[in-house]
């Protein structure tokens, strides 16, 4: 018979703690997701998962040891801290105390509105079809829709610790995306949109239908310009996405690791002054926002890049007692694997940004970045960039549309480069209010 999730964190605390462990922790996730695929007019595809599983992490004179189940018998439970507590064994001590219950913020972060569980396969249909019978009425060149579907995820976690710690988050949503494809006598382009929300009534069909043909057509006609080094304005459907494979070098384990190239430069200037780089932990209904980390430290807003000046790095409970500073909140983690550190949602300050028609106005030559092509040829520790886009060249009054072409340079070097970002950020619920960036020069190659 099943434990339910609160008698199986306790019983592994108390199995860990009968077993030897000076201290512990647990995470308890569960999640649902439905989704739905639509292809010409009808259902191709309808899909229900669900999973479970409870992480513990125990601590022996100091040494943690890790393992996790997908089961919540009381057998299986007691195997999962008889596990870890032999793991112990092998590995060398942390030095760290987990922390004790503390206060927390009455915040509604607006991460669940029951709302969202009543979108169910019907509505998902339903939607579906509207958007796919309108996009292929509003432009003959739209030729096929080989992406359009919906749906919803709800999840649960549970954290305690051997120190009287408990929370619980709980979070849910729902999705619509399409992609449609256009064709003229030049070649085939995509165009995309959807997004993600708390309440089924943010799915607009028409809007995404609209957005995605507009998309569509309005790169019709692409092709590769002459190489050479120009501004670059990264349209803010792609900034937090290029922004995000770099990020990685505001770990603290990478820094003490050697792996980033911001070693060595709290305090120094590494982006213009006025740009603002923070944790965003409080951002009301988006994907990162909760009022703990994964160890129970308490969560705030912390800028890591203040006026363009390094000011700190991501820690956990590890990192921070290895540069003997207090926890930051900043610890992530899921069941299966070990605490890390990581952006709680990542926020670029707007209060100077732009307008983009601003932005494209400052230089007679400049380049519109609205798609990215793939990361492979991006190094997140040396933070070489060399990545194809598509976007629209913007010159003496005319707009071009442009693919085939790669940019090349270092991450490092670009965000010290920025010179200007935008006033917007894209819409729905994610992790990344990162505006439109513009960078001075980057090298383009075709």
């Amino acid at each position: 018979m099943n434990l339910s999730p609160q008698e199986a964190v306790d019983l592994v605390l108390e199995t860990a703690r009968m077993g030897g462990a000076q201290s512990a922790d647990v995470l308890y996730e569960e999640s649902e997701s439905l989704s739905l695929d639509v292809f010409e007019g009808a259902m191709k595809n309808l899909e229900r998962s669900d999973s479970v599983g409870l992480g513990l992490r125990v601590l022996v004179e100091g040494r943690p040891g890790y393992s996790f189940t997908e089961r919540l018998t009381a057998q299986s439970i007691k195997q999962c801290a008889e596990d870890a507590l032999a793991l112990a064994a092998f590995t060398d001590s942390l030095g760290i105390e987990l922390p004790k219950p503390v206060p927390m913020q009455e915040l509604d972060l607006g991460v669940y509105d029951e709302s969202a569980l009543s979108y169910g396969p019907a509505k998902m249909l339903e939607q579906c079809l509207e958007a796919e019978e309108l996009a292929r009425t509003l432009d003959s060149r739209i030729v096929n829709i080989p992406h359009l579907g919906a749906s919803r995820s709800y999840g649960r976690a549970l954290l305690g610790n051997s120190e009287g710690f408990r929370g619980e988050r709980r979070s849910a949503s729902v999705s619509m995306g399409m992609g449609v494809v256009a064709r003229d006598a030049s070649a085939d382009k995509m165009g995309w949109d959807g997004a993600t929300w708390r309440q089924p009534s943010g799915i607009l069909p028409p809007s995404i239908a609209r957005t995605a043909v507009e998309r569509a057509i309005s790169l019709l006609g692409a092709r590769p310009i002459p190489a050479g080094s120009l501004p670059v304005l990264f349209d803010e459907r792609v900034s937090g996405q290029f922004l995000g494979i770099f990020l990685g070098a505001f770990l603290a384990d990478s820094v003490q690791k050697g792996q980033s190239r911001l070693v060595g430069k709290i305090g120094e200037k590494i982006a213009p002054e006025g740009f603002h780089l923070s944790t965003s932990p409080h951002l009301r209904g988006m994907s990162g926002s909760r009022l703990f980390d994964s160890e129970g430290i308490p969560t705030a807003k912390r800028e890591l890049v203040k006026n363009g000046i390094l000011q700190g790095f991501l820690h956990n409970l590890e990192t921070s007692r290895r540069e003997g500073i207090a926890p930051t909140g900043d610890a992530h983690r899921g069941y299966t694997g070990r605490v890390s550190a990581g952006f709680s949602n990542v926020e670029i300050d707007r209060t100077l940004g732009k307008s983009n028609e601003e932005l494209l106005s400052g230089f007679p030559r400049i380049l519109h970045v609205v798609k990215l092509e793939g990361s492979t040829g991006c190094n997140a520790v040396s933070g070489d960039v060399s990545i194809g886009v598509q976007g629209f060249l913007h010159e003496g009054g005319s707009r071009i549309p442009v693919d085939r072409v790669s940019l090349s340079g270092n991450f490092f070097d670009l965000l010290a480069d920025v010179v200007g970002w935008g006033d917007a950020v894209r819409p729905g619920v994610h992790g990344q209010f990162v505006p439109a960036l513009l960078v001075r020069s980057l090298q383009l190659a075709s």
